[in-house]
């Protein structure tokens, strides 16, 4: 396929009468490209400074300009191009809409430079040929590079491209922001696809469509890229409010600790993932800090298993079908977590979504990292291991994805989902799948440098692009497909015995009539080899309490205030300290005896301000942290029926290993 930076004659008296169906056609050789779209309102068109065709739509349309200059123009032109001819006609294409198809993108730079930067944009006129199945579409926009590991260590790469007016692309919605997938890694040109294809099935919103195109790049020809939305907020795309929605991600690469100057990113409080904020834009410190509080509701409700509370916060089935596609595709990056996309709506639930990156799946081989495409060697390992709730698989992953399986309820969820999938995720899905990689291997005339007509696929022109020794096409994708199978058997045994989990805890109704008034954070280490006695004490002022009281200091004392142990839910706790105040928590922030053997740390004290706190060492270990709430209670009733709380969440860190060594 020839670029589209050329120049010949363009006859510019052509007559168009307006409020008619009309297409543009623009001819060069064999090839042909009918665009932007149908037009049924065409005012005129002219040549404008630069000679480019610029065709004005009525009043309430943005003009659209056709950029090809005319042969032999004394000026400048922004764009050449070298054509046979240029025409309207108001016969319109019948569309095949094969979206299986390979296509074809031509990007050229106006100054003809190369694309080494990800974050600087390059303008460049782009054009896309729909092949008779799409409306051909053509336009200025800009093209900068993407990605992490693709683009920093393979050969192909991807990039982001943006059109300066919203475009329709092979069928999809109209947008500015698309995106081209290098899938250099990725042999089969199909683990992305297969993905996507499932998630959307699965349900899992807002996963973009799959289209495939050869990219020409300043007439280079570049291989085969796959063309996605770009994921971000808007009515093609995330559809949710764009000023009171949330779109975040869970990412470790947009995360405080990759990405510390970027603004608009934090740790999250209870299980400290790296989430940053998507949409909205430009958020102020403090409106950060509130999303965080926001998020930390739904990850205290997670951490106290509490499914009726989970459930009122959360899209439990997007959550569920989020994790089952993550292990049943043995996507590891959840450990890290990336790539992991949620949002809310304006007074929402959270919901999973958009499904996205799946290159660290498949069994990817780490070791080749840099250089590798080794992937389907292992179908038994997995995430989450035969008991989700106690991590026991290949990879240690963040409790926020596993803490719920201690719950029955959830547990029989998790379960009956699947059971209405498994039958028909592999069949329904490789099907599917299968046909576009039958579109990557339909052979097309091209002629040779010395005018030999020959018949290549556009994988064939893929695999003498960018040859990868020791593999091929067809040889990944038979193992891919017997991967998928044998994998769908190892995991569909796994979960139907998943252990049942543990009940919904019962809700104390203790607390009708009093209005949470704040919550205190605290935050110490506890030095393992301190074991029940350490040196530090938890801490709380009259002023601080007093402050979210909304009274004075001099108010509070042991006859005007409570004070008492919390479960991870919010229920009231038993005291299982040896004091008045305080009690022994489990690893999940529940109080609990002693004698259980699943003590971890503890506050007690008989004073309302001062707490001592120590561990258990058979318990714990160097890096563990648990979170601890203490609740103080200042009744504004004289029957104590109703009044003000403050909540006092304490987390603890282990230092240290055993006998003080750092083990």
């Amino acid at each position: 396929m020839l670029s589209v930076v050329m120049a010949i004659a363009v006859c510019s008296n052509v007559s168009v009468r307006a409020q008619e169906w009309f297409q543009l056609h623009v001819n060069y050789g064999n090839n042909h490209w009918a665009f932007p779209y149908q037009m049924d309102h065409i005012s005129y068109f002219d040549f404008v400074d630069d000679e480019a065709l610029q065709v004005h739509f009525g009043e309430d349309e943005d003009e659209v300009i056709v950029p090809f200059a005319l042969d032999g123009s004394t000026s400048k032109a922004k764009y050449d191009a070298v054509l046979d001819s240029i025409s309207f006609s108001s016969t319109l294409t019948t569309w095949g809409k094969d979206k299986y198809r390979c296509f074809a993108i031509y990007v050229t730079t106006n100054d003809g430079s190369s694309i080494t930067s990800k974050e600087d944009y390059t303008d460049c006129y782009i054009s896309i040929d729909g092949m008779g199945e799409y409306p051909d579409m053509s336009g200025t926009g800009r093209i900068r590079g993407r990605g992490n590991s693709t683009w920093e260590w393979y050969p192909k790469k991807p990039y982001r491209i943006k059109f300066d007016m919203s475009s329709k692309v092979l069928g999809i919605e109209k947008n500015k922001d698309w995106v081209l997938l290098a899938n250099y890694r990725d042999v089969t040109d199909m683990m992305n696809v297969y993905a996507s294809i499932t998630a959307k099935w699965m349900g899992i919103p807002y996963t973009t469509p799959v289209r495939f195109a050869e990219l020409f790049l300043n007439g280079e020809y570049k291989g085969i890229y796959q063309i996605a939305e770009q994921i971000e907020v808007g009515g093609h795309r995330v559809d949710i409010d764009e000023q009171n929605g949330l779109l975040l991600t869970l990412d470790l690469d947009d995360g405080p600790e990759l990405s510390p100057y970027a603004g608009d990113n934090f740790s999250t409080e209870v299980y400290h993932l790296p989430m940053a904020v998507k949409s909205p834009k430009n958020l102020t410190s403090e409106q950060l800090s509130e999303v965080k509080s926001e998020f930390a509701v739904l990850e205290r409700a997670i951490k106290a298993k509490n499914y009726t509370l989970v459930d009122s916060l959360m899209d439990i089935p997007s959550y569920i079908a989020m994790l089952q596609l993550q292990e049943y595709l043995y996507n590891v990056e959840l450990s890290a977590p990336r790539s992991i996309y949620l949002f809310r709506d304006f007074n929402g639930k959270f919901t999973f979504g958009p499904a996205w990156d799946w290159d660290a799946g498949y069994d990817f081989d780490w070791s080749d990292m840099t250089t590798g495409h080794t992937f389907f060697t292992n179908y038994k390992e997995t995430i989450f291991g035969s008991d989700p709730y106690r991590r026991n698989g290949n990879y240690r992953c963040s409790e926020f994805f596993t803490n719920m399986f201690g719950n029955a309820s959830f547990v029989r969820q998790y379960k009956e989902q699947w059971n209405t999938i498994r039958d028909s995720i592999y069949t329904r899905n490789w099907e599917e799948t299968q046909k576009y990689l039958d579109g990557l291997n339909e052979l097309t005339s091209t002629v040779t440098p010395d005018g030999q007509p020959t018949y290549t696929s556009p994988q064939q022109r893929e695999t003498e692009r960018w040859p990868i020794k020791g593999f091929t096409p067809a040889s990944e994708v038979t193992k891919m497909k017997r991967w998928l199978r044998n994998r769908l058997t190892y995991i569909d045994d796994l979960i139907q015995n998943y252990p049942q989990g543990d009940e919904d805890p019962i809700i104390d109704p203790v607390l009708d009539g009093w209005t949470l008034a704040g919550t205190l954070q605290k935050s110490y280490e506890l030095t393992y080899s301190g074991g029940y006695k350490q040196s530090v004490s938890v801490e709380v002022t009259k002023d601080e309490v007093a402050r979210l009281l909304g009274v004075d200091a001099s108010a509070l004392s042991a006859t005007t205030l409570d004070l008492v142990p919390l479960n991870a839910d919010g229920t009231e706790g038993s005291n299982t300290a040896a004091k008045k105040y305080g009690a022994w928590f489990d690893e999940n922030g529940n109080t609990i005896t002693y004698q259980s053997g699943e003590q971890c740390v503890y506050i007690e004290s008989d004073d309302l301000w001062t707490w001592k706190c120590g561990l258990e060492q058979s318990n714990c270990w160097s890096g563990d942290e648990y979170t601890v709430t203490m609740q103080y209670r200042y009744a504004t009733a004289a029957d104590k029926s109703e009044g003000l709380l403050v909540n006092v969440q304490v987390t603890f860190t282990v230092t240290g290993g055993w006998g003080g060594w750092g083990w």
